[in-house]
């Protein structure tokens, strides 16, 4: 096992330990409903990181260009934005909580946030030991054209919006969604169009051969 891997067993097995005593203390606190709702959303989570830190592969040659201008920073910020104040809309404050469509909206939402694992998954085992979360090539870089990137050309991007979305669903917040549409999507876009223009750049027409057959974020639209 490689040292990335052994650190990420470790920052989940702290996770994982941190989130069973949270586990059983919000039992007390919270209704049950609720409790078993937080459980199934943090026992997924940890379980699809233990998944992709098994599926990861280190990369084989140096990385020879970056160009990330905290997009991904941008991405991490705003999802992290969704996730909180869903989370305390969900158990405290109940401002946008909506529990007339409960259980229903929660249900899609597991629904959601399982779609989104899938296909953060079929995206990672596409890439391969190109995977990298800023916006780079590496020395011996190809165009990954199979798999998840055969009609789509940003998967993770739309995993990633998927996963917002499922988090608003999931917490039955509305607010939380209102995050995501001015918070999370514009980080996408900008992250997109940054890493399209970096790609064209190093690829050249293979990239802008495979723009012309391929939609950005959702297949057969954009």
């Amino acid at each position: 096992m490689n040292s990335r891997k052994r650190m990420a067993f470790i920052r989940i097995a702290i996770a994982a330990v941190a989130f069973f005593c949270f586990g059983y203390l919000a039992l007390r606190q919270i209704p049950r409903f609720d409790f078993w709702t937080l459980f199934s959303f943090f026992a997924l989570y940890v379980l699809w990181s233990i998944v992709e830190t098994m599926i990861y592969e280190p990369p084989d040659s140096l990385v020879v260009d970056d160009d990330d201008r905290r997009s991904y920073l941008y991405m991490q910020l705003s999802s992290l934005a969704v996730l909180f104040y869903a989370l305390l809309d969900f158990v405290a404050l109940h401002l946008t909580r909506l529990p007339r469509y409960e259980p229903q909206v929660i249900e899609a939402g597991f629904a959601v946030l399982l779609l989104s694992f899938f296909i953060r998954y079929r995206a990672l085992k596409a890439l391969g030991k190109f995977y990298n979360p800023r916006v780079s090539v590496y020395e011996d870089h190809i165009l990954i054209e199979h798999g998840a990137y055969r009609r789509i050309r940003h998967p993770f991007y739309l995993s990633a919006l998927l996963s917002a979305l499922s988090i608003s669903m999931i917490m039955n917040s509305w607010g939380a969604l209102l995050i995501t549409l001015i918070g999370v999507v514009p980080a996408l876009i900008y992250r997109i169009n940054l890493e399209e223009a970096f790609l064209l750049e190093h690829l050249g027409e293979r990239y802008q051969a495979y723009q012309w057959k391929t939609k950005r974020l959702v297949p057969w639209i954009w």
